[in-house]
C-alpha cells in the first residue's frame, strides 16, 4: 500500500467543526502530548511563542499564558480551527498553510504538536518553522500507520532516526529526543483501538466517554518508558 494522499482544508474544517474538538480536549493521549510538551517548555525560557497546528487552542489554554509577559501566536491549516481559537484564547491567530508560508516574525520557540504526519511536504514545514523559531518542540507519531490514523489525516509515522534527519535538514539541532506510551498506551491501548471503527476516540464526549478518558489518563502516568508510538523532540 502506498503512501496516503493528504487531506484538504475542508476535511481538516468538517474535523474541527463536528469531530475533534471533545477529542483533543479529553482524549488521555492528547492530554498527555500536552504534559510532555509542558515540561519541555519548563527547561527554557521564552517572551515569545507560536503555536504550529494550534487546532482549537486547548495547549495554548492550558498553558495559560500571561499575555502581558509573553507574545502568543497561533497558526493553523483550517479556519474552522483559527476561529475556534480565537474565541478562546488571548492571543493572534493566523490561517495559514505552514509548508509554503510563515508568519513574517522572530519567536523564541515555536510549538508543531501532531502536526508533521499530516503534511505531504514535513521539510518545507520543518524549514518554514525554522525561519521564524529559535527552538522547537515537536511531537509525532511513531509505530504503524494504521486505518484509524490515516482515516485522521496521517500520510506518515516517524521513528527517532526519521524525525532526528527532518529536523537536521531544516537546520535544527536536536536536544532531547524521547519516545512514550509503552506499555499501556501501545500495545494495549494501541491493539484496542485497532479493534473498534475509526471514528470511537472522536465526536462527542458524555460523561462517560470522560471518566473512562480520565481513568485511562491516570494509568497512562504509569508510561514511565523511553518506548512507545509517540515521540517528542526539542
Amino acid at each position: 500500500m502506498g503512501r496516503p494522499s493528504p487531506q484538504t482544508a475542508e476535511f481538516y474544517d468538517r474535523e474541527w467543526a463536528e469531530l475533534w474538538q471533545d477529542m483533543k480536549t479529553f482524549s488521555p493521549v492528547a492530554r498527555h502530548t500536552r504534559r510532555l510538551i509542558r515540561n519541555h517548555l519548563s527547561r527554557l525560557e521564552y517572551r515569545s511563542l507560536i503555536d504550529i497546528g494550534c487546532g482549537n487552542g486547548e495547549l495554548l489554554r492550558e498553558l495559560n499564558l500571561d499575555a502581558s509577559q509573553v507574545d502568543v501566536v497561533g497558526i493553523d491549516f483550517s479556519t474552522v480551527a483559527v476561529e475556534l481559537a480565537r474565541r478562546r484564547i488571548s492571543g493572534r491567530f493566523y490561517h495559514l498553510d505552514i509548508q509554503n508560508q510563515c508568519v513574517k516574525e522572530a519567536f523564541d520557540v515555536g510549538i508543531c504538536s501532531e502536526v508533521l504526519e499530516h503534511l505531504n511536504d514535513d521539510l518545507s514545514a520543518l524549514q518554514n518553522i525554522r525561519r521564524m523559531c529559535r527552538y522547537v518542540i515537536v511531537t509525532v507519531p511513531s509505530g504503524p500507520l494504521g486505518p484509524s490514523s490515516r482515516a485522521m489525516g496521517h500520510v506518515r509515522h516517524y521513528t527517532r532516526d526519521s524525525l532526528a534527519q527532518k529536523l537536521a535538514a531544516a537546520g535544527f539541532r536536536t536536544r532531547h529526543m524521547r519516545a512514550w506510551g509503552t506499555p499501556f498506551h501501545d500495545p494495549l491501548y494501541a491493539w484496542i483501538r485497532g479493534q473498534t471503527s475509526p471514528g470511537a476516540t472522536t465526536g462527542r464526549y458524555g460523561p462517560f466517554r470522560r471518566i473512562i478518558s480520565h481513568v485511562l489518563y491516570q494509568l497512562f502516568f504509569l508510561n514511565i518508558l523511553d518506548r512507545g508510538h509517540k515521540l517528542i523532540a526539542l
